[in-house]
């Protein structure tokens, strides 16, 4: 879209969403209640997010190529990332002589891409942050069918999402996040109908205050298939990102300044999402810190590798031949 058709509310969500992330991530451990307020919300976001712009059924050909486009809009990402994990860990199986197993496992994961991959002898097979990319091409594939549902399409994608749920408790195990990607389809299927369809105020209400609820009585966290009160925990992930929509609306009518610098972010977050993945997995702000000599709190601390994780991302979108994987 160009900058005047551009609705900038989603992208000053995006952006406020993937600073969620960060410091979920990075300071959540310390401070389990706000993790548990940011978990009950920050995934379903985006997920939700994407099924606003998301294509539906129109034919089989259409369909198809909308599919491809998915693909190649989300995967170079993921592979890329991967990639680079990779790479460091050669670079510290070379510099620390900690032997090949972690080169390995990180390479096998290019092909399992799941967040509970099997034991194998080099290792479980994993995947961080990057799941979502994985998970979000998964979701936005199933909905193109299951659009042609209409009405019905939210209520199946929860029976399916749920269904998932329970047999993920039997079989916890899945390929190319597909169970995550299963679970992601009620959100996705939200985004995609709300856009065409009026949600009534009481509709609107009742879902904020389940996010209230759930909040304080309930907790999310999808990567780790935690759903402690499932119907509650999905309507609430959507009061919740209801509100950061109200957020996003009243920064971009009162705080231009502010609304600019959230959008640019949210237009960013693929390539925010993918450095904090690999900055995490290498403690490069640590090893920076350490190669300086310098003590840093936890609050500094934070504040460094979230400049660190946003710096380079945004020199990442200013590579013009990289730049186009990541925006």
């Amino acid at each position: 879209m160009s900058e005047k058709q551009r609705d900038i509310t989603f992208d000053i969500m995006k952006g406020i969403g993937i600073l969620l992330v960060i410091v979920c991530h990075l300071i959540g451990w310390n401070h389990p209640y706000l993790a548990q307020v940011i978990l009950s919300f920050h995934m379903p976001l985006f997920f939700i997010v994407a099924g606003v712009f998301s294509k539906p059924y129109v034919d089989g050909p259409s369909s198809k190529a909308n599919v491809k486009r998915y693909f190649a809009r989300l995967y170079p990402a993921f592979a890329i990332t991967q990639l680079m994990i990779v790479a460091w860990a050669v670079l510290m199986a070379v510099a620390k002589h900690e032997g090949w197993d972690s080169p390995i496992r990180e390479s096998l994961s290019l092909v399992w891409a799941d967040v509970f991959g099997p034991m194998t002898p080099w290792g479980g097979l994993s995947l961080g942050v990057i799941w979502f990319l994985i998970a979000l091409f998964v979701a936005k594939s199933l909905l193109i069918p299951l659009s042609r549902l209409k009405q019905w399409a939210i209520p199946v994608s929860l029976v399916v999402a749920f269904g998932t749920f329970m047999l993920h408790k039997v079989f916890p195990y899945s390929i190319w996040c597909l169970s995550l990607g299963l679970m992601a389809l009620p959100f996705v299927t939200i985004g995609w109908w709300v856009k065409n369809h009026p949600v009534p105020l009481w509709l609107k209400i009742v879902a904020v205050v389940c996010w209230i609820v759930a909040s304080c009585f309930s907790r999310l966290d999808m990567y780790s298939f935690t759903w402690k009160c499932y119907p509650l925990d999905v309507l609430g992930a959507c009061g919740g990102t209801y509100c950061v929509y109200l957020l996003s609306q009243m920064i971009k009518k009162y705080l231009r300044i502010t609304a600019k610098a959230f959008s640019m972010l949210g237009v960013w977050s693929l390539a925010i999402m993918c450095v904090h993945c690999f900055e995490m997995y290498s403690h490069l702000g640590n090893h920076i810190k350490a190669l300086v000599g310098v003590e840093l709190g936890m609050w500094p601390m934070f504040v460094w590798r979230l400049v660190l994780t946003l710096g380079l991302a945004i020199v990442l979108v200013h590579i013009p031949k990289v730049k186009k994987l990541f925006v």
